[in-house]
């Protein structure tokens, strides 16, 4: 159960994570964008959201993560492409859902 410090840590408790973030940013800044989200709840945790399986890739090669790690899930007929990368501190869950081409093609 979450303590009410747990639901009160300040930005700061964050700042791992935006600086991770703003030095990917800077090491790569051909990485395709993402929509990440942080929560106060888990702050040195950051959700990846890519809009493509290739993304996906060049986040994987972006943060130095082996392929053995990269996992292909169903999710209600589609498919999840995920992978955790731990950047110190900072964990990122990365990942992308999406039709597979036969599906799409056959609709």
């Amino acid at each position: 159960m979450l303590t009410d410090l747990d639901l009160t840590n300040p930005l700061t408790a964050q700042a791992a994570v935006f600086a991770a973030l703003a030095q990917l940013a800077e090491l790569h800044p051909d990485l395709p964008g993402a929509y990440i989200t942080i929560s106060h709840i888990t702050p040195t945790e950051a959700y990846v959201l890519l809009d493509s399986p290739a993304d996906v890739e060049a986040w994987r090669l972006a943060t130095h993560t082996d392929t053995d790690d990269v996992h292909l899930t169903d999710r209600k007929g589609d498919k999840k492409l995920h992978f955790t990368a731990p950047l110190g501190r900072v964990t990122l869950k990365v990942f992308t859902v999406f039709v597979p081409a036969c599906v799409a093609v056959a609709a």
